[in-house]
């Protein structure tokens, strides 16, 4: 099969073939060199977008190669298997900011879906994680967020069942992102049924889900591993100052141009310190959203209020929130015996330094988010998963007194 669309079609042709490979005796011994340590034996990576190799509002082969997993099991010398895509891709990744155009040409666009490449489908796998994935799904075959990836990738099980198909002896984990992202893009915290988010999970919703992973993973004995804390997405380039609209004419320009309208700016932005989603824009110019910017709700001259924008009340709730999801992280890391790694130094740092720009360049069509955030706003490139995979070796080094080696950023 060649490629299809995302349709019904699609995920029963998915289905036969992963429910075929589901009823194979998977080996779990391909081509596997000798660890770097007697831990590092059959490693597997949990996760989301980020583990799975998710860039630029897509995903491929060559989007997959670069993720932080296979960098970590490669310096691992342990085996690693994933569930490489066809063609261009499921969805082809962006490659033109400006056009919106994606990897593989005319034919590709924000529907097209390549299945699996049927040498990987029998293998069983060393990155079992899904974009889109919240805290509910690695222990659940379908969520709310399940897609065709999850199909795709896991066949009908959990992220903790097929991990544990490969009887690791050391896992990562890196959760949580998706249960504040698509609320913060929106400018939302609660669940918003216009805009089709389900807004951020509460902090208790969350200890529940993760506990109940940890909990089933560690059923395989002996079992080593490091868990990844969750991204403060009030920080994503994706999100930028209210302010800089009203005091910085150039971009105001560019952003109206991406926009396709000249936007108002309301009297309530100066000094909000209320944040925009660049996501906004694409409202604007399919007609769904004024071309009004507001940074307080309940204001008549926008009647939406302000979706698309997070007040200095809804940065705080995320703030808290994420604290919250990473202090508990930390603690079952610690009561499991893992390692643990807060990246948000990564994306301070990254931005502190101007790598990650504080404004997008709307006129670049390859970088608008800099070097070092795809052409989503929010996906890190291959330059930033070199340099999370070198922080998470250090962590796993200074927990485990191994002596895994970095590699060039």
């Amino acid at each position: 099969m060649n490629h299809t669309k995302l349709r019904a079609g699609a995920l029963a042709a998915a289905a036969l073939t992963l429910a075929a490979a589901g009823c194979t005796n998977d080996s779990i011994d391909i081509n596997r060199p000798t660890p770097a340590d007697p831990i590092f034996t059959r490693y597997v990576a949990l996760g989301n977008s980020i583990t799975a190799g998710y860039q630029s509002s897509g995903i491929n082969d060559s989007t997959q190669k670069e993720s932080y997993a296979k960098i970590v099991a490669d310096q691992m010398h342990t085996g690693y298997n994933y569930p490489a895509l066809a063609g261009p891709g499921c969805a082809p990744p962006v490659v033109n900011f400006l056009t919106q155009a994606r990897y593989g040409g005319a034919s590709s666009n924000a529907r097209t879906c390549y299945l699996r490449n049927p040498a990987t489908s029998l293998l069983v796998q060393n990155n079992v994680a899904v974009p889109g994935a919240t805290s509910f799904d690695p222990t659940a075959p379908t969520t709310s967020a399940s897609n065709i990836l999850t199909q795709l990738f896991l066949g009908g099980k959990t992220q903790v069942q097929r991990a544990l198909d490969a009887q690791p002896t050391f896992v990562s984990v890196w959760i949580g992102n998706n249960d504040v992202l698509d609320a913060a893009t929106k400018g939302v915290t609660s669940a918003t049924a216009p805009l089709r988010t389900a807004g951020i999970t509460d902090t208790a919703t969350f200890r529940a889900n993760y506990k109940k992973m940890i909990d089933q993973l560690r059923v395989q004995p002996g079992l080593k591993g490091i868990l990844i804390g969750v991204v403060n997405v009030t920080a994503i380039p994706a999100l930028f100052p209210a302010e800089s609209l009203l005091t910085n004419a150039t971009f105001k320009a560019k952003f109206d141009a991406i926009a396709g309208a000249t936007t108002t700016v309301l009297a309530n932005c100066p000094g909000s310190r209320a944040l925009v989603s660049y996501g906004i824009a694409g409202q604007i110019r399919a007609g769904t959203h004024p071309a009004v910017i507001s940074c307080q709700k309940n204001v008549p001259a926008a009647p939406v209020g302000d979706w698309f924008i997070l007040d200095t009340l809804e940065q705080k709730i995320f703030n808290a929130d994420i604290n919250a999801y990473n202090s508990y992280i930390a603690a079952k890391a610690d009561s499991a015996g893992f390692a643990y790694l807060d990246p948000n130094p990564l994306l301070f740092t990254l931005r502190s330094s101007g790598a990650v720009p504080t404004l997008p360049d709307f006129t670049n069509p390859t970088a608008p988010f800099g070097a070092y955030i795809s052409l989503d706003g929010a996906h890190p490139t291959g330059k930033t998963h070199r340099i999370a995979a070198n922080a998470i070796i250090a962590a796993i080094n200074a927990k485990y007194h191994t002596n895994l080696a970095t590699i060039t950023p």
